[in-house]
């Protein structure tokens, strides 16, 4: 069962919809508290999520029914847009929060051009890394990654410019993780490994917030001089997974969200999943993130289409990648980055493009033969 690809189609859209549904109501939960005190309807945040769910779901369905030639054509189309909105973050409409430029205001709502970004990387690069391996094959010259590398170059640097590092990292790990997997010369490969921590490491030591924060996740807050403010959301973190022992103290029953932790409802709502559905809750979802990413990478290993397999590897990393990032910031193996928990954080952009990209995976699926005969009975 656990190789059979339309088990996998299933689990994978059965696991999305719970995640959906489950970061529904930890938003709702985990931002109550903080909506009354700014005086808000305690419902605002849920009712804001559960509006961009179904935006989202929408998307999905758009997305899954949507045929994989299309994304290919469309690709380099959708990866200029997401330059051009991400672009619109530095115009007056900008908005910055938490020190980061990485929004727009568009009225009614903020939006993170960002978030669309990933999931353009995810459908054009793999087509990049394709013809670059299919010329650098003729030519016998692997200059032919220039151009992929460049573009991916590109896309980090307008991230960048928002100061948004976290979420550039996503970004570049979708694209790296691309290139590896199109063939791209181990020089290569390596080249741009060293040349990313060698950027990393200059971007952290210019920046006092981003080299408190180093420092502060690998010395023990509880001692360490001068670390307090930069410690307190990791340490408030630890007490609400602390606090909720093995079954929690029950949904809606947290402490930490009562303004002690900051971004209760966001990227760190990791730790009130702890806090109130306790160890138990929490190793829930890290398997389903598990399960989830083990769907894609088995349908992919079966896809008799190289591109079809490589944008379902490219989004099972960004999804997975960016849960592993978001989890070992709470628990205090990574510094603090302001990455989102995919589908269950709070944010309109991330949910709505998470799920978008889920409808752009089930297209992908739907071309491996058994996924295909079955899908179509079901729709006939």
């Amino acid at each position: 069962m656990l190789f059979n690809p339309l088990w996998c189609y299933h689990c994978f859209v059965g696991v999305v919809m719970f995640l959906t549904f489950v970061g529904v109501i930890m938003v709702f939960s985990s931002s109550s508290i903080t909506m009354l005190s700014s005086d808000k309807s305690p419902w605002s945040q849920g009712a804001n999520q559960a509006m961009f769910c179904a935006l989202g779901l929408l998307l999905c369905a758009l997305g899954a029914h949507i045929q994989p030639r299309v994304y290919r054509g469309l690709s380099g189309i959708l990866l200029i847009i997401s330059w051009f909105v991400q672009l619109l973050t530095l115009t007056p409409i900008g908005v910055e929060i938490n020190g980061n430029r990485g929004w727009i205001n568009i009225g009614f709502t903020t939006v993170q051009p960002a978030e669309f970004m990933k999931l353009a990387v995810c459908i054009w690069m793999p087509l990049a890394v394709i013809i670059a391996k299919s010329r650098a094959a003729d030519t016998r010259n692997n200059n032919s990654y220039a151009v992929p590398i460049i573009m991916l170059g590109i896309c980090c640097a307008l991230v960048m410019l928002g100061k948004d590092m976290g979420t550039t990292m996503i970004v570049l790990i979708i694209g790296v993780i691309a290139l590896l997997l199109g063939g791209m010369p181990g020089k290569w490969f390596w080249s741009m490994v060293m040349l990313a921590v060698v950027a990393s490491t200059a971007l952290i030591i210019q920046s006092p917030n981003r080299l408190a924060r180093v420092t502060a996740a690998y010395t023990k807050c509880g001692t360490a001089t001068g670390f307090a403010d930069t410690c307190y959301q990791s340490v408030h973190a630890k007490y609400a997974l602390a606090s909720g022992g093995f079954l929690g103290v029950g949904i809606g029953n947290s402490r930490e969200k009562w303004n002690y932790l900051p971004e209760a409802h966001n990227d760190f709502i990791f730790a009130i999943i702890g806090e109130e559905l306790g160890f138990v809750g929490t190793v829930m979802i890290v398997l389903l993130f598990v399960i989830l990413g083990w769907c894609l990478l088995c349908v992919a290993l079966q896809a008799t289409d190289r591109y079809t397999a490589m944008v379902l590897m490219c989004i099972a990393v960004w999804i997975l990648g960016q849960a592993m990032v978001n989890i070992m910031v709470v628990i205090g193996l990574l510094p603090v980055m302001g990455v989102p928990l995919p589908f269950v954080s709070a944010g309109g952009s991330s949910l709505v493009m998470c799920l978008g990209a889920a409808g752009v995976a089930m297209s992908m699926m739907r071309q491996q033969a058994q996924i295909a005969t079955a899908t179509d009975r079901l729709s006939s």
